[in-house]
C-alpha cells in the first residue's frame, strides 16, 4: 500500500486554468496551527459540515466557487494541508526528469498520506471542539484529495459519506476497508481501468458518474469556466456532490 500519491498521465500533462479572479464568500481562519477555508453561507444555521481536500494546486479560483456553493446547504472547512506552498502551476505540463522528481518529492513530502490522515484528524478533533453543533460529517476530495479521501473512511471514521472529484484510486484492499457511501466524478481521462479494482471492491453504497467531454480537473485548477461545456458539466458536478451529502450526511 503506496503512502505517497502518483499523479496520472492526464494530471501531469494538462495544464491548469487561469481564469477570471474570483471573490470567495467564506474567510480564513487557523485551526490547530493550520490556515483553513471555511464558509456558511445557508440561510439557517447548518447542522452538517464538510471537510474539503483540495487538489495539489490549492486554493484555486475554481475550487473556492465550488466550496461556496456546498456553503450554501453545509458549513465547509478546507485546510491548507500545503502551508501555503502547493504544487506551483509552472509544473504543468511536467517536462522532463527534473519536473518528475519534484513531483514525486512533493507527493511524498507535503502530500504525504500519513502526514495528512495525521493532521486531518487533529483539525476533526478542533473542528468538533469549537462547532459542536454539526451533527454529521462529510468529506470530498480533488485528484490528490481524492486519493486521501479513502483512507480516512475507513473503519471508525467520523465521517458518513465521501465524494472524489476525477480522483486518483488507491486499490482494492482501501476500498474494501471504506464503510461510507462513497460518489466518483469521472472525466474522461479517469479511464474504467484506473477504478478497475477500487469500484468492485466497493461494499457499501457507491454511484460513479462519467463526463466524456471533460478532462482531468475541470471541477477544480483545470476547469476552464469560460467554455460553456465546461461550465455546464462543472455546475453539473457539484449539483451531483450536494445531493449526495442532502442524501446521506
Amino acid at each position: 500500500m503506496t503512502s505517497s500519491f502518483t499523479p496520472s498521465a492526464a494530471c501531469c500533462s494538462n495544464p491548469p486554468i487561469v481564469g477570471p479572479s474570483y471573490d470567495s464568500k467564506g474567510t480564513f481562519i487557523e485551526v490547530a496551527g493550520t490556515r483553513v477555508y471555511t464558509a456558511s453561507l445557508s440561510p439557517e444555521p447548518p447542522k452538517r459540515a464538510l471537510l474539503i481536500l483540495y487538489d495539489i494546486f490549492g486554493y484555486s479560483g475554481q475550487i473556492l466557487q465550488g466550496a461556496d456553493f456546498l456553503a450554501q446547504h453545509f458549513r465547509v472547512f478546507m485546510p491548507d494541508f500545503f502551508d501555503g506552498k502547493p504544487a506551483p502551476l509552472s509544473w504543468m505540463p511536467m517536462e522532463g526528469p527534473a519536473d518528475e522528481d519534484a513531483m514525486d518529492e512533493f507527493c511524498s513530502g507535503p502530500g504525504g498520506r500519513e502526514k495528512t490522515l495525521g493532521k486531518m484528524d487533529e483539525l476533526m478533533v478542533q473542528f468538533k471542539q469549537q462547532w459542536p453543533e454539526f451533527e454529521s460529517w462529510g468529506t470530498v476530495g480533488y485528484c490528490w484529495g481524492g486519493w486521501i479521501a479513502p483512507y480516512a473512511v475507513g473503519k471508525d471514521t467520523q465521517f458518513k459519506a465521501c465524494a472524489m472529484l476525477h480522483p486518483g484510486f488507491p486499490g482494492a484492499k482501501v476500498a474494501g476497508e471504506v464503510t461510507v457511501p462513497v460518489l466518483a466524478l469521472c472525466s474522461k481521462d479517469e479511464r474504467e481501468s484506473e477504478y478497475a479494482e477500487f469500484k468492485p471492491a466497493l461494499k457499501t453504497e457507491h454511484e460513479f458518474h462519467e463526463f466524456p467531454e471533460m478532462v482531468h480537473g475541470w471541477m477544480a485548477a483545470r476547469g476552464d469556466l469560460g467554455s460553456p461545456e465546461v461550465e455546464r458539466d462543472f455546475w453539473r458536478g457539484y449539483e451531483l456532490v450536494l445531493h449526495w451529502f442532502q442524501q446521506h450526511l
